[in-house]
């Protein structure tokens, strides 16, 4: 008996936080959606140039978190947009991202390190083929058609 009630109050527990993570979405919109990724071009960019150089691991994971952070938020937005291969593609660079933020020890960045950051940037441009496209200036936004509504 004790343990049918600790299954279900762990279900009520897990449903309940789901629709808390659902109900604080914050990105919602296109516009949203390309404010909270604007950051994360300049960032890759960033660190792959630290990486070439030999950066210390500091500088470079403070690039990775400006990463993730652009990756966490934009979870919602796909999830909310039923776009199951979008999610994928986000849960896939944070993992290989996490990975690589787990591999960096001592002072500095060993330049090999480029690879793994090569594979970040592969499933990043996954789904930038997908559902992203550059306006007249450079900027990457949502392909027009891709999201309804």
């Amino acid at each position: 008996m004790k343990m049918r009630v600790g299954m279900y109050a762990g279900a009520i527990l897990m449903a309940c936080s789901t629709a808390l993570v659902i109900a604080q979405t914050k990105v919602t919109t296109p516009e949203e959606f390309d404010k909270a990724m604007k950051p994360a071009g300049g960032a890759m960019r960033s660190m792959g140039k630290m990486i070439a150089s030999g950066a210390s691991v500091a500088d470079v994971k403070k690039e990775i978190a400006v990463l993730k952070t652009a990756l966490l938020e934009t979870q919602s937005f796909w999830v909310l947009h039923k776009k199951d291969d979008a999610v994928k593609f986000n849960k896939e660079s944070l993992a290989k991202l996490e990975a690589f933020e787990k591999s960096l020890t001592g002072d500095n960045v060993d330049p090999a390190a480029a690879a793994t950051v090569k594979e970040v940037g592969g499933t990043c441009a996954a789904c930038h083929k997908q559902y992203r496209e550059q306006d007249a200036e450079g900027n990457y936004k949502i392909k027009a058609g891709t999201i309804g509504g």
